[in-house]
């Protein structure tokens, strides 16, 4: 039952029929997407059909469950049929659920979501269709927000363009450049085949492994909300994460500039005539990000300065 209001797209009767092929005849590439969860059984259904009611015809759908307590075993059970493989056991945390399911994946392109968040009905023939296209290792969305009252909102500091070295140096940390959201997030599954999660952390586990993409990849951004991030009084990044402590404490290890250093650039980055020097003699800032351009009817790819 929707919490919410049954207008949220997800109670829509029917999936989305998408067609066998991509437009360009290829093959859909197979995405999968891990839930990780624990006594989220108020939300946890909307999140299991945004995935299913897309109709995407490759997908693998993994959710991890810590051993609930509430209903969420009955809701998982209920969709197994659209669900590849899951299970319901005591485990060590969220990060270490989402390392279970990560273990599972076989997918090209590959996300976790929440169990109290949501994709839109579009976002995996968007996300495909551009990775695919511009050959993308790393993808991400419009910053937004489900509020309680069934709204969607935006967030006001939301990036629509990525530097690889900014961010590698921790530019786009709270505070500066902004980050992106984890649950409008997609990647190459090859980028983290090797990589495993750090359990030790409760709360930065994404940032930590976006910062070791960004010595490597570049994070395009599309102009288009991907995913959304629930807001509601019981959620981790309000009641269990208090900032980016578990990052900050560690920048020497991610060879981060300090945080006083980030500091004094970010001041001269947002002031005239010493920015366009940051420009020529530090860093160009430059960015790719993908837009709908009504011209042409179709997705362009553009070259944009964030800062």
């Amino acid at each position: 039952m929707s919490h919410l209001n049954d207008t949220l797209w997800v109670w829509r009767e029917h999936k989305i029929k998408l067609p066998e092929l991509m437009a360009d005849g290829k093959p859909w590439p197979k995405i999968s997407i891990v839930t990780p969860s624990y006594n989220q059984g108020q939300y946890i259904e909307e999140t299991i059909r945004s995935v299913i009611m897309q109709g995407y015809p490759n997908l693998e759908y993994i959710v991890i469950d810590g051993g609930s307590t509430d209903n969420s075993v009955e809701i998982i059970k209920k969709y197994e049929k659209d669900i590849s493989w899951w299970v319901s056991e005591k485990d060590k945390g969220q990060t270490h659920a989402i390392n279970k399911g990560f273990e599972k994946a076989t997918g090209d392109i590959v996300a976790y979501l929440n169990s109290d968040d949501v994709l839109m009905p579009y976002s995996f023939r968007v996300v495909a269709e551009l990775m695919m296209r511009w050959d993308i290792n790393w993808l991400t969305g419009i910053r937004s927000h489900l509020n309680p009252s069934g709204s969607i909102s935006t967030v006001k500091k939301s990036p629509r363009a990525f530097n690889r070295f900014l961010y590698s140096k921790g530019f786009n940390l709270s505070g500066f450049l902004g980050f992106n959201q984890q649950v409008s997030t997609f990647w190459r599954r090859s980028l983290t085949k090797d990589i495993k999660w750090n359990e030790t952390l409760n709360c930065c586990m994404d940032i930590d492994i976006w910062l070791q993409l960004s010595k490597t990849t570049e994070l395009f951004s599309v102009s288009s909300i991907l995913g959304l991030m629930r807001q509601h009084k019981e959620q981790k990044s309000k009641t269990v994460c208090t900032g980016l402590r578990e990052i900050e404490s560690r920048y020497d290890i991610y060879n981060l500039y300090s945080s006083k250093i980030r500091n004094v650039l970010y001041f001269l980055m947002l002031t005239p005539g010493i920015r366009s020097l940051l420009r020529i003699f530090w860093c160009d800032g430059k960015g790719k990000t993908i837009t709908w351009s009504v011209q042409k009817n179709d997705w362009i790819m553009e070259v944009k300065t964030v800062y």
